[in-house]
């Protein structure tokens, strides 16, 4: 990478096809190249299928890699966005770990077969509830594989490729922020709003008190756990905040540094 003066994913971008694939394979945790049988320096498996797709358009800063367990899997097991997000820094943009093998809400297309971008811009409540009843998060459409810690190492590894020792992650719920958080991660935005919630959701405190059994997103108790609480913000709870929504929160995370940040010390209940 010296060698070659890569110094911005535009650059990355610009090299030749089997070298840039190559360096943003390094996004992918070996332990799921393992899993599926992946040479990451072809992208294919040992029956030549590809399963490891990167996206890099040569005139961009951003690129998306996708590992899939089939070619003909509907959902990859592992889905990175990174891009040079206005701070000048990596960012990752977007992450999603699923088992394809396990059963699928559909919460990320409506009833009318739109794109809900995971429920951010519109919802599908039947899907959401029984998403919520399988014991899912917000925004996921299949089971999990506790792979996070691993994505957010690789995505270390592949900064200080590019002499960068700090990149940015954007959680998209209160959930992701929690769990970035018990990985290192610190606020860089946001910290402010992340413990207004905690404060209100605190016995008489507005958010608890917003938890009435009004919708299924709502219920008694939901104050008591990380997903109960991104269910409830997720169904827009955070109104009782005078008028607060989730936005802005924006993550660090530094090589060699753990943040120590914990905005819901799960040791109070």
């Amino acid at each position: 990478m010296a060698g070659l003066e890569i110094a911005s994913l535009r650059d990355l971008n610009a090299l030749p096809g089997p070298l840039c694939e190559g360096l943003y394979a390094r996004l992918v945790p070996a332990v799921l190249l393992d899993r599926v049988g992946v040479d990451p320096r072809t992208g294919a498996n040992g029956q030549g299928e590809r399963l490891l797709r990167v996206t890099a358009p040569p005139d961009q800063s951003w690129a998306r890699v996708e590992l899939r367990m089939a070619h003909e899997d509907r959902d990859p097991l592992l889905l990175v966005d990174v891009e040079i997000g206005p701070f000048g820094v990596p960012e990752l943009s977007f992450v999603q770990i699923a088992d394809p093998r396990s059963e699928r809400f559909d919460i990320d297309y409506d009833g009318e077969g739109r794109d809900t971008l995971f429920g951010t811009v519109s919802r599908n409540l039947p899907e959401e509830r029984r998403a919520l009843e399988a014991g899912l998060a917000p925004g996921q459409v299949r089971r999990g594989l506790r792979l996070l810690g691993d994505v957010l190492d690789a995505m270390g590894a592949f900064c200080h490729l590019l002499g960068q020792e700090l990149f940015l992650v954007e959680p998209l719920f209160y959930h992701s922020a929690l769990l970035y958080e018990r990985r290192g991660c610190g606020y860089l935005l946001g910290q402010e709003l992340m413990d207004d919630i905690h404060r209100g959701f605190q016995p008489g405190g507005p958010l608890h008190a917003a938890l009435d059994g009004s919708s299924p997103f709502r219920q008694p108790g939901f104050d008591r756990t990380v997903r109960g609480r991104s269910w409830a913000i997720h169904d827009g709870i955070l109104s009782a905040l005078g008028g607060a929504t989730w936005n802005g929160v924006k993550m660090y995370r530094q090589t060699g540094r753990v943040a120590g940040v914990s905005t819901f010390p799960l040791s109070e209940y």
